[in-house]
């Protein structure tokens, strides 16, 4: 066997018989509706046979009415069969087809013109599998059904046709003529010149016929083909989709995992109570946090946000993270060289033109000093016990890191008394937008630090996040939100 004929017949295999579990799900909601046209159809063949029963439609033959009753019970029985296998089974679509197509051409023998489209419904339905093999062999079905059809019933026509649909003086015989035209003879006995019959039944009705039903086949093979290329494109897609999910879940458990996420971190010092949060707008985030002891008595703290979102905002970030770690694990407590040297180890290797704003600061434990520097974030707010509130610290900001290599930044201190809190953050809080498209803004984020201000680190947060989510409500996430809260308890003892 040939290369090309081993490759019809797979294909063969796979439209026809559903050797693949890609359609299969398709196939059965086909076999499901192709069951509901059946039933339709048996119940307008039906109401047909009523109304001849009342006379408003002309069947007055008893054996057309017979037949007639004959395909509803076959329709029904067949449409049964389809509901008590629920569609589940793979030669259900060749039955379900085959006897439609037969059912329709003796509808079409017994009733003659009126009901020659009848024969397109199984092409039209065949569609619905998708597979345009399915709907050549249904094509070809039907071509053969019609032409026995349209031959029997002229036959039939010719012969039985006497009495039963026009009243005809007795003694006269009733009969067509080639072209459809009616016309009487007093004669005991007729003769019939089948093969001039034929010829003109095959020349005057069924080529017309056959030229019409060619090219319903050829638009139901296409959009079948169409249909099933659709679906296949579709199927490639989703799994496209769900490897990015992967990813993306992959790569937000990469995230989370460089990120401080076990509380209380240093359960063992006294000396602090430390607590953060990150929760970004899309699967892995720009924004990111960090804290860390550089020796026993400074504790190093971070808050920054990466220019972009996504994928590429989260390399940048876990790369700006590890950076500006090593330079401040270097030994050196000044906040303002370790920025200038993690911008120009930034921006020396920068295609993507990203930036980072970071606040980095350096917590002394023995005296509760705080030495920081800003590269374009957002201020700080402080609480003092004196004022028993929040204020914002309008520090002095340098430039974003990655902008521009060389950028200096100046570093600044404050004193951290027993019971003092500070509360960083990224423009996700503040900016956090609702569906009148207000933000949420400075004031509301003063005045929810300032309900408890006296709350652990964990609480500020909390409060935070809960205030944030009541004014947002609904609306979408736009931006990442990063929190980090530290309360100084005073050196330890």
């Amino acid at each position: 066997m040939s290369k090309n004929q081993n490759k019809w017949l797979e294909k063969i295999k796979e439209e026809f018989l559903m050797t693949t579990d890609t359609l299969w799900e398709n196939e059965v909601s086909a076999n499901l509706f192709v069951m509901r046209v059946l039933i339709v159809t048996a119940i307008m063949a039906f109401a047909v046979l009523l109304m001849a029963q009342l006379g408003l439609f002309m069947i007055t033959s008893s054996s057309t009415r017979s037949t007639l009753l004959r395909s509803v019970i076959e329709l029904l029985l067949v449409a049964f069969l389809c509901y008590y296998f629920k569609g589940k089974k793979k030669w259900l679509k060749t039955v379900l087809i085959i006897v439609y197509a037969v059912v329709l051409g003796r509808i079409t023998m017994l009733l003659g013109h009126n009901v020659v489209l009848l024969m397109v419904f199984p092409i039209i339905l065949s569609v619905r599998y998708y597979s345009y093999i399915f709907t050549l062999f249904t094509g070809v079905l039907t071509l053969i059904v019609t032409t026995i059809a349209y031959y029997v019933g002229t036959v039939y026509q010719q012969i039985r046709l006497d009495l039963n649909m026009i009243e005809v003086p007795a003694g006269t015989t009733l009969q067509f003529d080639v072209f459809g035209l009616l016309r009487t003879a007093i004669e005991s006995q007729m003769t019939i010149d089948y093969q001039h019959l034929w010829w003109h039944t095959l020349q005057h009705s069924l080529l017309p016929k056959y030229l019409l039903f060619g090219m319903i086949i050829y638009i139901c093979t296409h959009i079948a083909r169409r249909g099933r290329m659709m679906i296949f494109a579709q199927q490639k897609e989703t799994m496209k989709t769900e490897r990015l999910a992967t990813e993306l879940n992959l790569a937000s458990n990469i995230q989370t995992s460089m990120l401080p996420s076990i509380f209380p971190a240093f359960p063992e010092r006294e000396e602090f109570d430390i607590y953060a949060s990150m929760d970004p707008a899309k699967e892995v985030g720009g924004d990111f946090y960090d804290f860390y002891l550089i020796d026993e008595d400074h504790l190093a703290l971070v808050i920054a946000d990466v220019s972009d979102k996504g994928i590429p905002a989260a390399m940048f970030m876990m790369a700006s993270k590890i950076v500006l770690n090593n330079y401040s694990l270097m030994g050196n407590y000044d906040p303002s060289y370790v920025l200038q040297q993690t911008n120009n180890r930034i921006t020396s290797n920068n295609p993507s033109e990203m930036f980072v704003s970071v606040w980095f600061g350096v917590l002394e434990l023995s005296t509760g000093k705080l030495t920081a520097a800003n590269g374009g974030h957002e201020y700080p707010y402080i609480y003092h016990r004196e004022t028993g509130r929040f204020e914002k610290l309008q520090d002095r900001h340098g430039l974003v890191l990655g902008a521009m290599e060389g950028s200096k930044y100046t570093t600044y201190e404050f004193i951290l008394k027993p019971g003092d809190a500070i509360f960083v953050y990224t423009d996700g809080v503040p900016e956090a937008t609702n569906k009148a498209q207000e933000q949420f803004g400075e004031t509301r984020l003063l005045e929810s630090l300032n309900k408890a201000p006296n709350a652990s680190a964990k609480e500020l947060i909390h409060n935070m996040t809960k205030d944030i989510a009541a004014f947002v409500q609904e609306a979408p996430q736009f931006d990442d939100t990063t929190m980090l809260a530290l309360r100084y308890n005073g050196p330890k003892k």
